[in-house]
């Protein structure tokens, strides 16, 4: 007896021992799981047969807006609040999760109402195993929007480009039969048309050339000092036409001398053909657009200043933002709204600042405003 009671204390140590290594072993493995689920992007989550959810990581519970506590336990279809047509919840007609316990596996992209606002997820799932099903959820709401976005500027771009393109198509016919008729004012005409078509065309690839750039990063500018004088001078001859076409006079009332700017001079051109372009497009016909400016101890502030409908106070801050086009004050919807947040960003990117406000003289129209640093070397030699 006393033999077997030493066994027995021996067995009981050894099973102990086991099950504390097991137990041990465990937790190691219950800690690598939730390492691993917590340290992915994704959310994921886990439902019983019922479909109410067993478990889900923080990602989850972060995308859904709830803590763990509040998830378990509760119908994933109340948590997740899909939405299908009409406002009909697809719990019962096309639940990837019900899918996914007959096909092996279910993939769907859902639109979610959550406490957080609507969210697009692409929800996957899990054949069930032992009583468990997972479900692994990407939230892809910027994506989509990106998309959305993404197919808005392309529809824009083709409209961009097919109008004036077609515009060029027959001006260069109505040109040939001109000059086989010998009609010289009317091919005058037909050149000047050619000339404004083309030039805004130029302008639209430059500024989707110049918005890659930003986007890709490319900023890199070539700063020296520059005449203010020069580069309005340029970016007025570069748009004289879309002027003439509305019958707008440009008054130019730049003080003399300003003090030179620390830019890249293509760049500021490209500032002012965008200021002078948008100006052009509010201003009503047979109206004056304004260029002025002043300087201060270390700036140098210019304006360009139209007799249009002028900004609405909410909206001062707004017209400078990608792809933001003016409501009811747009006398028609053209462009992509990018020639402003170009102007923006490339003031930015010379450490200056943009603004806009509303009436100018006579409390007309509209003012933007762009303020540079001055030159480290105001002298110009050159004058």
């Amino acid at each position: 007896m006393r033999w077997f009671g030493g066994r027995e204390r021996e067995l009981a140590e050894e099973m102990e021992r086991r099950l504390l290594d097991t137990t041990a072993e465990l937790r190691r493995r219950q800690a690598e799981t939730n390492a691993v689920l917590g340290g992915i992007v994704e959310g994921v989550y886990s439902v019983d047969r019922d479909r109410r959810v067993r478990y889900l990581n923080p990602q989850a519970a972060e995308l859904l807006g709830v803590t763990p506590e509040e998830a378990l336990g509760r119908f994933c279809g109340d948590l997740l609040n899909p939405q299908g047509p009409d406002g009909v919840r697809p719990c019962e007609t096309s639940c990837p999760i019900v899918h996914a316990r007959s096909r092996g596996s279910s993939r769907a992209t859902e639109q979610l109402l959550l406490p957080v606002g609507r969210r697009t997820v692409v929800l996957t799932s899990a054949p069930p195993a032992e009583g468990r099903q997972v479900q692994v959820l990407r939230d892809e709401t910027e994506v989509e929007a990106s998309r959305r976005l993404r197919d808005a500027v392309l529809a824009n771009i083709s409209h961009e480009f097919k109008t004036p393109l077609a515009a060029q198509l027959a001006s260069i016919e109505l040109l040939r039969d001109t000059l086989e008729a010998g009609d010289g004012a009317g091919s005058r005409q037909l050149v000047t048309a050619l000339a404004r078509g083309t030039l805004r065309l130029t302008r639209l690839v430059d500024n989707l050339l110049e918005s890659v750039r930003i986007e890709a990063g490319q900023d890199a500018l070539r700063l020296r000092p520059v005449a203010v004088d020069q580069v309005v001078e340029e970016a007025v001859e570069l748009t004289a036409p879309l002027l003439e076409q509305r019958g707008q006079r440009l008054a130019v009332e730049l003080p003399f001398p300003l003090p030179r700017v620390e830019a890249d001079p293509p760049r500021l051109v490209q500032v002012f053909v965008n200021l002078l372009a948008n100006a052009n497009k509010f201003a009503p016909a047979d109206s004056t657009v304004r260029i002025g400016g002043e300087a201060t101890d270390g700036t140098v502030t210019l304006w360009v200043e139209d007799e249009g409908p002028g900004v609405p106070a909410p909206e001062e801050g707004s017209i400078f933002d990608r792809f933001y086009r003016a409501g009811g004050g747009e006398p028609e919807q053209t462009g992509l709204g990018l020639g402003l947040w170009i102007v923006k960003s490339i003031v930015e990117r010379h450490g200056g600042r943009v603004a806009a406000a509303s009436g100018g003289r006579e409390g007309r129209g509209a003012r933007l405003y762009v303020t540079l640093r001055r030159a480290a070397d105001d002298e110009d030699p050159g004058r």
